[in-house]
């Protein structure tokens, strides 16, 4: 028997996939009755999923306008950076922590094989959509690793965010082998069992993109 998803979700769910793969552009202002239209779900679940992802940070309400992606501020930038550091360096020091058991060896070789495939895409391509992607995976592979659901979920929740700020900081030009080499130390610090080592590593990585989008903002 099919199981047929509400339609507030079905409309919050197609319109998050049409944020995260890029269909709605920065600086334009979409209106709700043609999104309605083109998915064919009537206003009410489409307006009710716009709430639900303007609450979410994805988008932002703009009154008898419609709506539009939501801009970076620096607001944002500070709180999915705090947020990142406080998951993240939890989760590798418990992979460091753990680093000779068969789960922490299966995600470390999961987390070097991200690395070549972002450093395939650095040779060659230089693909900032393609390396983002494995980047994400790669950070997520980290929080995964505890399978936590409330941390997995909280870190899951700032996608967006991490998402944008991961495409504006890939765009300088450098950060690509930058990020490699840090990804590497992470994982090496990790596959060490080098607990504060790797929370050093964790850190300092999740804090460059601060420093880079700031000055694009500038």
């Amino acid at each position: 028997m099919k199981i047929v998803k509400p339609l507030q979700l079905q409309a919050y769910e197609r319109l998050k996939t049409m944020i995260t793969d890029g269909e709605f552009q920065l600086g334009s202002i979409y209106s709700e009755t043609k999104v309605s239209q083109t998915l064919g779900i009537s206003r009410t679940p489409i307006r009710d999923a716009i709430q639900r992802l303007a609450q979410e940070g994805y988008l932002d309400v703009l009154p008898s306008k419609g709506f539009c992606l939501h801009e970076m501020t620096e607001q944002d930038l500070l709180e999915t950076y705090q947020i990142r550091c406080a998951l993240e360096g939890f989760c590798v020091v418990q992979l460091a922590r753990d680093y000779r058991t068969g789960a922490a060896q299966r995600t470390f070789q999961a987390l070097a094989a991200l690395l070549k495939q972002q450093q395939a895409v650095a040779s060659g391509s230089r693909s900032i959509q393609e390396f983002a992607q494995y980047d994400q995976e790669f950070h997520q592979g980290i929080v995964y690793y505890l399978k936590n659901s409330a941390i997995s979920e909280t870190f899951d929740n700032f996608h967006y965010q991490m998402s944008r700020q991961t495409a504006l900081s890939l765009s300088q030009e450098g950060r690509m082998e930058e990020t490699l080499l840090e990804h590497q130390a992470i994982l090496d610090s990790m596959a060490a069992g080098e607990a504060a080592k790797s929370y050093e590593a964790a850190l300092d990585h999740l804090e460059k993109p601060k420093g880079i989008i700031r000055s694009f903002q500038a």
